[in-house]
């Protein structure tokens, strides 16, 4: 088998020599072909992804955080027997808690050596894909502060930016057609997902599956600060859902309209819609994953 490693030397964790040395050591006598490569700027992976898949290679490992991940299965959602591995070193590391990939730098490269692959569904936002969560509200705006200031890695920042910006965000308008059917909200969050976590152990999904060819939409309202900050336990114990501010809706696409110029994520990278319109949908079984 021939494995692309893509390291991007920006993740969150700074181990990067330690990584490349672990990937020698455990493939060295595999017989497997391997190589590494560093990401240099913002879509290198993508065009690194490009350039080995033209050269037969049938593993791309994504050593980074979300981020990374998304760039690498932009271009091999939909692509059969083109296989997309994991080692996670990014700050939320969503998706590999999502698909229950060891946080272990070891036994992440262990998993891969195994190869078993399963499929799962990706979200399509305005024809750019998404893998664990859209989100259009508060989230999205601590996404842009976390992507366009200066600070250290990890998650602290983002609680940081949560909580400076929960004081500060005001509600807009959220318009919601799905099943032929018009909502509208204003909503503090808002997010679609197709799997159960943002990242760092926040299940803001719980009833979401990477495989079911479905996505939730979860709809949570400025319940007041001491109510709010009460309930931030259910979103790290799976009991989000059980709160009387928060709703969730089941479809397989959605048409969200913000108003014009709002900001967005998809997995946790920032975007700034234009006409205010979001089309959302599911690709189902488009994207094979070295999982457990």
């Amino acid at each position: 088998m021939n494995y692309l490693f893509i390291i991007n030397p920006k993740s969150g964790l700074k181990i990067n020599r330690y990584i490349e040395n672990k990937i020698k050591e455990k493939f060295l006598n595999t017989g497997h072909n391997f190589i590494i490569e560093y990401t240099k700027y913002k879509n290198h992976a993508k065009e690194i992804t490009i350039n080995y898949l033209n050269k037969g290679y049938d593993n791309i490992i994504a050593v980074g955080g979300d981020g990374t991940i998304k760039e690498i299965s932009s271009v091999l959602a939909g692509k059969n027997k083109i296989n997309l591995g994991i080692i996670p070193c990014g700050s939320g590391n969503g998706l590999a808690r999502n698909l229950s990939i060891p946080l272990n730098i070891d036994e992440a490269i262990d998993v891969i050596l195994k190869n078993k692959i399963r499929k799962i569904d990706c979200g399509l936002c305005n024809g750019d894909i998404f893998i664990s969560t859209c989100g259009t509200a508060l989230d999205a705006k601590v996404a842009y502060l976390f992507n366009n200031t200066v600070h250290s890695r990890g998650l602290l920042p983002y609680f940081f930016h949560g909580a400076l910006s929960y004081f500060k965000f005001k509600p807009h308008k959220t318009e919601v057609y799905m099943d032929g059917k018009k909502y509208e909200f204003y909503p503090i969050i808002a997010t679609v997902a197709n799997g159960r976590q943002y990242g760092g152990g926040a299940i803001i999904s719980p009833e979401s599956y990477m495989d079911d060819g479905v996505l939730e939409l979860v709809l949570i309202y400025d319940a007041g600060f001491l109510k709010t900050l009460f309930s931030l336990k259910s979103l790290f114990d799976s009991k989000i859902l059980q709160n009387d501010f928060v709703k969730c809706f089941k479809s397989s696409n959605f048409k969200i309209i913000l108003p014009p110029k709002t900001v967005y994520h998809l997995d946790g990278e920032d975007y700034k819609t234009q006409d205010g319109v979001l089309n959302i949908s599911v690709l189902k079984q488009s994207l094979s994953v070295i999982s457990v």
